[in-house]
């Protein structure tokens, strides 16, 4: 019987957790994961804003292993040795695998702005989330550094608490070093920057440079106060891949080829945040991208593991997306169009609600 052994509670590995389920008993699945919560990030707003309960944002990843009959281990993955087929975690315990798949996600952090791996508050991996949401809500003075969906969704929604709970004096601020939703394109982007004026976000243009205790440095001299700040400013690379021998790109993430496999390591799978696509390195990494990626690798994991047949991943050129604005309002795009309106919100939160709900049955 082949090991099959997945990294992570992330999207793509959901899926094939819950399609073992149906399996017959060929191949062994085990999960490994820091903690028995997976938080969806989709829901991360509305639990800001107070719309959600911690209990309707998460899946509970032990019982969906108990339903599926897949292992699940309670740790965090430090070392891979992709020539032995050994997993080493925190714990000091050894696994060894026939096939491995990494889908631990990203991490929001930025080592190029001086101090402030110091003071930035993490919300990943995302079992770490409730804790620091708690902390924004507590926060005279917030900062988020970032112009991406991330960051000004997080902004708009705990703005929208602190207007619901009678917090008029809290200022929250947004550092962007490009215009707002850039990808989206200009309407958009000035659509969205006309929002967050309206709703009383600081928007400050300019690259944070420095970190201080309680002060952050932009590159066009700005010095703005906090209590918190977040860097929302596009994910970066967790550090377990740069510590092995695995292939990597140039920022430090997981390159995998067309089939979610390593380009070197034919038995080591990626998706979600943590890999990039060797031939589609612009690939977004995002919640969209990891639904997708999961059921080819369901399809690869066991085909490779019956040396059978493999698919192709093949990105999309465009993908409907829609965060909350805050009021359950959402604000939707789908290339360059873009439009904000409670349908677009409702429609989000039964696409949360549904997701969630597949993992909880």
């Amino acid at each position: 019987m082949k090991t099959i052994i997945l990294v992570g509670g992330g999207h793509s590995h959901l899926h094939c957790i819950k399609k073992s389920q149906h399996q017959e008993e060929k191949v062994k699945w085990v999960l490994i994961s820091p903690s028995r919560y997976q938080y969806y990030s989709g829901m991360f707003s509305g639990y800001t804003e107070g719309i959600y309960s911690l209990e309707e944002t998460r899946i509970d990843l032990e019982n969906l292993c108990k339903v599926s009959g897949c292992d699940f281990i309670e740790s965090t993955v430090l070392s891979i040795d992709p020539d032995q087929q050994h997993l080493l975690t925190d714990k000091g315990e050894i696994f060894t695998y026939d096939f491995v798949s990494f889908d631990i996600g990203s991490r929001n952090d930025s080592m190029e702005i001086r101090g402030l791996h110091k003071h930035n508050l993490p919300i990943k991996p995302n079992y770490r989330f409730p804790e620091q949401i708690r902390k924004l809500h507590n926060s005279r003075k917030t900062v988020f550094i970032g112009g991406g969906a991330a960051s000004i969704e997080m902004a708009l929604s705990l703005k929208a608490w602190k207007k619901g709970k009678g917090y008029p004096d809290h200022s929250i601020a947004v550092v962007h070093s490009s215009p707002l939703l850039e990808k989206a394109g200009t309407i958009s982007s000035k659509k969205l920057t006309y929002m967050a004026l309206s709703k009383g976000i600081d928007l400050h243009q300019g690259r944070v440079t420095e970190a201080e205790l309680s002060q952050l440095h932009t590159d066009t001299g700005e010095i703005l106060d906090y209590e918190e700040v977040i860097f929302l400013g596009g994910p970066k690379a967790p550090p377990l891949f740069g510590s092995s021998v695995l292939p990597t790109d140039e920022q430090g993430y997981l390159l995998v080829n067309s089939y979610l496999q390593s380009v070197e390591y034919p038995n080591v799978f990626g998706t979600g945040d943590c890999a990039t696509l060797q031939d589609f390195p612009d690939t977004p990494k995002n919640g969209v991208t990891a639904v997708r990626q999961g059921p080819v690798l369901w399809e690869n994991l066991n085909g490779a593991a019956a040396d059978g047949k493999i698919i192709p991943f093949e990105p999309q050129k465009r993908y409907l997306a829609i965060m909350s604005v805050g009021d359950k309002r959402g604000f939707l795009t789908y290339g360059s169009f873009s439009l904000v309106s409670g349908w677009a919100w409702r429609l989000k939160n039964w696409i949360d609600r549904r997701f969630i709900g597949k993992y909880g049955e």
